[in-house]
């Protein structure tokens, strides 16, 4: 049985009215109805647990409503623009919205060891966050875009265009040390899969630049007279 908005909560019969055979032989007052607003992903979770339990939300809730302690945060109403869930249920008169919520959510803490219970205004805050770091990284992304290289036209030979493309000021101005080192910092930005401005042409022609750099180095050192004063 789903909600009018299409998420999930526990179906209950007339039967499910009294879930504790004794309550009316003592006189205790039946139960009511309730419809608890909250977000979906807590009312999948709450569902979740009364099935692994092998009972009915309401049962869950009412035991849940004997134990948990005031101080217990309450994952709040969705705002009235936000996704929510509604939990129908069969309790004793006398809770409100806000205890419910707060009882299922000690039942959820205790059970469910990768659910984190929080306020509503802390979730909003985190969400924010994410909103903001979100927005920083495309921008990040936008920027690494105008400002890094334009992949070349055609096969990669000149070690003057190797070194400009790696930020040297001219081919005598690195080692391999360096020219490796530099790689590394430029290919997760380049990398196609992985990469924040990813390209396939430009990481190929990064790799013929370390290759040709590398190459020029090894070349150069043996060869030329300095190879005397190398360590």
């Amino acid at each position: 049985m789903t909600a009018p908005d299409g998420y999930p909560f526990a179906a209950l019969t007339e039967a499910d009215a009294g879930f504790f055979p004794s309550a009316r032989s003592v006189g205790a007052p039946p139960a009511i109805p309730y419809r608890v607003p909250c977000a979906p992903a807590f009312a999948a979770a709450a569902v979740r647990l009364a099935t692994k339990r092998g009972t009915d939300l309401s049962a869950l809730a009412a035991a849940a409503l004997l134990l948990a302690p005031d101080r217990t945060p309450d994952p709040g109403a969705p705002q009235e623009d936000a996704e929510r869930a509604v939990l129908d249920l069969r309790l004793p008169p006398g809770h409100s919205d806000t205890a419910i919520r707060r009882a299922l959510a000690a039942a959820l803490a205790l059970a469910e060891p990768g659910c984190r219970v929080m306020p509503a205004e802390e979730a909003g805050r985190l969400e924010g966050a994410v909103e903001t770091l979100t927005y920083r990284n495309k921008a990040l992304a936008h920027a690494l875009e105008r400002v890094s290289f334009r992949p070349l036209d055609g096969k990669l030979t000149q070690v003057r265009d190797a070194a400009q493309m790696f930020g040297f000021v001219n081919e005598w101005c690195f080692d391999e040390d360096r020219v490796v080192k530099r790689f590394r910092e430029l290919a997760p930005v380049y990398h196609p899969d992985t990469g924040v401005v990813a390209c396939r042409d430009r990481m190929a022609q990064l790799i013929d630049a370390r290759n040709l750099l590398i190459n020029h180095v090894r070349t150069a050192y043996r060869s030329g007279p300095w190879t005397q004063r190398r360590p």
